[in-house]
């Protein structure tokens, strides 16, 4: 079975993504911004590729109620990603003063990345 993978760059390409990166987010202004701005924009458009290409199955397909709260979870994960994506730009604004709003966005994206993948990973079918 064919698969599409969605992957972001690393921000330095001598440097290889990890985990350093996102530790070193936590500390630097700069890469905090462009955490939030890529790891939002890759939510937001993985979140958006499983609505349209994938359907429930699995653990979905128990209940109805689950089957209806398929599309709504992703909806919300889609919204938390231009969330995040929007306080990239706003951090960007005033590095110094919204540095500590920016880190507790950044952590707070670790939820909707874990039900993104739970969802349907990073993998969309053609």
């Amino acid at each position: 079975m064919d698969c599409l993978s969605i992957q972001t760059p690393a921000a330095n390409p001598d440097t290889t993504a990890g985990d350093q990166d996102m530790a070193d987010a936590v500390r630097d202004e700069t890469k905090l911004q462009r955490a939030l701005v890529g790891g939002g924009a890759t939510m937001s458009s993985a979140a958006l590729f499983i609505a349209l290409f994938r359907a429930p199955g699995g653990v979905f397909l128990r209940n109805k109620l689950l089957v209806d709260a398929y599309y709504p979870i992703l909806a919300v994960v889609f919204v938390f990603g231009a969330v995040e994506v929007a306080a990239g730009f706003w951090v960007a604004g005033d590095p110094r003063r919204r540095h500590g709003k920016g880190k507790v966005v950044l952590w707070a994206s670790v939820v909707p990345l874990v039900l993104v993948t739970a969802l349907g990973g990073f993998a969309v079918l053609k």
